[in-house]
């Protein structure tokens, strides 16, 4: 369906790049560079420019979107609303809820209750990090100012955690 091809593209930009929700939800066509496979994004949170890699499936997902689900309208957002009043999304609950919807429907187990566009930014920074990137590769991808932001991720590091545990007294398990 035409919300499901959106959600799809908006799941995967949260999910393999890590955007915030006010980066999807402000994401242009003029910021995609199809030529070069990356998204420029202009001054974010940080006040700082980013450009990110645009991997093949998720140009295809996109472009699906755009292409055959996007109704026909002027805005110059990529995503916006189908259901009246069609537009660009006016706040941030319209992704949290998009989250929310499939996190509930598959039955994602999420902590303290978090189930917006958060935790996948969350979760991709948690896989980074279980799978040998570095907290400076983490916060390039994120798009964090400086490697203390990052440093939250590191604690759920359990992989890694195991070469750094000490041995409890009495050598007990």
């Amino acid at each position: 369906s035409p919300d499901g091809m959106r959600d799809k593209a908006i799941l995967l930009l949260l999910a393999t790049l890590g955007l915030r929700n006010y980066d999807v939800r402000t994401l242009e066509f003029r910021h995609i560079d199809w030529r070069e496979s990356v998204i420029r994004l202009p001054k974010t949170k940080n006040m700082r420019a980013r450009v990110l890699p645009l991997s093949q499936e998720l140009g295809e997902v996109i472009v699906d979107y755009i292409t055959c689900g996007r109704p026909n309208h002027p805005a110059q957002f990529i995503f916006i609303r189908h259901k009246a009043p069609a537009g660009p999304f006016t706040s941030s609950t319209a992704i949290t809820n998009i989250v929310q919807r499939y996190v509930t429907r598959l039955g994602i187990p999420t902590w303290a209750g978090h189930r917006g566009s958060h935790l996948l930014r969350h979760s991709l920074a948690t896989k980074m990090i279980n799978s040998g990137s570095s907290l400076k590769d983490v916060a390039d991808m994120l798009g964090h100012l400086h490697i203390d932001t990052t440093a939250i991720y590191a604690k759920v590091d359990t992989v890694h955690l195991v070469d750094v545990a000490l041995p409890l007294p009495g050598g007990a398990i």
